[in-house]
């Protein structure tokens, strides 16, 4: 395994990569925090880099520490593991932004049901988006996506290798997910069979789209269905597949032809094709949490993970009326209340009981509310207070 320098949180790192990831959630217009942000303490959130030697197209193999984002669960396990794999970004600009990955809702979701999460910031993007891309899969009009592919798969095998040896994790006990190249990286390295592997997810799989060039349709199409074919009859794990109607990058004939191969090849595949999701639904995965949580809830317990990842709704109590702010147990906290208030819905609050509060609107809003509550300082009792229109105390 390679030998991991560990960087874990000190005050001012996490601090810089909590306020990161807050704007980015505030920029998105998904949510907002009352004070400081801060790194998901509550989540054990680290941060450490393996190097990993990688092979380019244009510049030979080079060895480059690839950042982790690790976040656990509280208790001393034994935990499964989950590797969460990015997109690529058209742009090296945006491949560049942000410096190391979270996928913080998805992280929670995966937490809540018992996983440590590993999010690898792969060579190429973040930190190291502007010096060297193993995953140039060459000219627009002849890509050669196996050289993606296999960059790709070599460093989320080393995430995997890496977790493994984690105290605390089951190393029989494996799931992979991703998103876009992630999300087809992740069925090359579902490919690879690692032992432990138990299941992976596919979100919006893919390479070579281009939303503003040739939206829907991917360049090198078929060499993507021949990869495919080819994965189908290696992978011996069952596998999840969650595109869109809408999705910008790879329009719904392509990725039915692509599922098709791969299960006509041998594989396991359970293929989800959802409703059309805001402009473009190759974002689901990070913007669409409230749709595809229940999806992969049921999918990773058919696979033996029972421990539940969604937040039950709570039913209305008749605490208090909505609009009754001076019924906000914790005064501190009704300045806050009253903003929640003039938020849009989907939308929750969250009170601990030290008087710290945080509050979301949109999606994963009962999630993302609790971690506020708590990143601001409040107490492990964050409970929600408030769901839309209903007093939930």
């Amino acid at each position: 395994m390679p030998r991991a320098r560990e960087n874990v949180f000190r005050m001012a790192a996490a601090i810089r990569l909590g306020r990161l990831a807050l704007a980015g959630l505030l920029a998105a217009g998904l949510g907002l925090a009352p004070a400081r942000g801060q790194a998901a303490v509550d989540l054990k959130e680290q941060l450490v880099n393996v190097p990993v030697t990688v092979k380019s197209m244009y510049d030979g193999s080079q060895t480059h520490d690839m950042f982790i984002t690790v976040f656990r669960p509280q208790g001393p396990g034994p935990f499964p593991l989950a590797v969460i794999s990015h997109g690529r970004a058209v742009s090296r600009e945006e491949r560049a932004e942000p410096q190391h990955q979270r996928m913080e809702s998805a992280a929670r979701f995966l937490v809540r049901k018992g996983f440590v999460v590993l999010v690898p910031t792969r060579i190429g993007y973040g930190a190291t988006g502007q010096s060297f891309d193993p995953e140039d899969s060459g000219p627009a009009k002849h890509p050669d996506y196996q050289v993606t592919l296999d960059a790709a798969v070599t460093q989320i095998l080393a995430a995997v290798d890496y977790g493994r040896h984690l105290d605390g994790v089951d190393a029989n006990r494996i799931v992979l997910v991703g998103q876009s190249v992630g999300g087809f990286s992740t069925v090359g390295a579902a490919a690879k069979n690692p032992p432990g592997l138990v299941a992976a997810i596919n979100f919006a799989g893919g390479d070579g789209g281009d939303p503003v060039k040739h939206p829907g349709v991917p360049n090198g199409s078929g060499q993507l269905l021949d990869l495919y074919r080819a994965l189908g009859r290696q992978c011996k794990v069952p596998m999840l597949w969650v595109y869109t109607e809408n999705d910008r990058y790879f329009a719904p004939d392509y990725s039915k032809a692509w599922a098709k191969a791969y299960a006509d090849a041998g594989a396991t595949v359970d293929y989800r094709l959802l409703p059309a999701f805001e402009d473009n639904g190759h974002r689901l995965f990070e913007h669409g949490c409230d749709l595809w949580m229940p999806l992969v809830d049921e999918f990773l317990q058919k696979s033996g993970f029972a421990a539940p990842g969604l937040i039950p709704r709570p039913r209305p109590t008749g605490f208090a009326a909505l609009d009754q702010v001076d019924k906000v147990p914790q005064a501190k906290a009704r300045n806050g209340y009253r903003k929640f208030l003039e938020a849009p819905l989907p939308r929750a609050f969250a009170l601990s009981s030290d008087g710290h509060w945080g509050f979301a609107h949109g999606d994963d809003a009962l999630s993302r509310a609790l971690a506020f509550c708590r990143g601001n300082g409040g107490a492990e009792d964050a409970r929600l207070y408030a769901v839309d229109n209903d007093v939930v105390w």
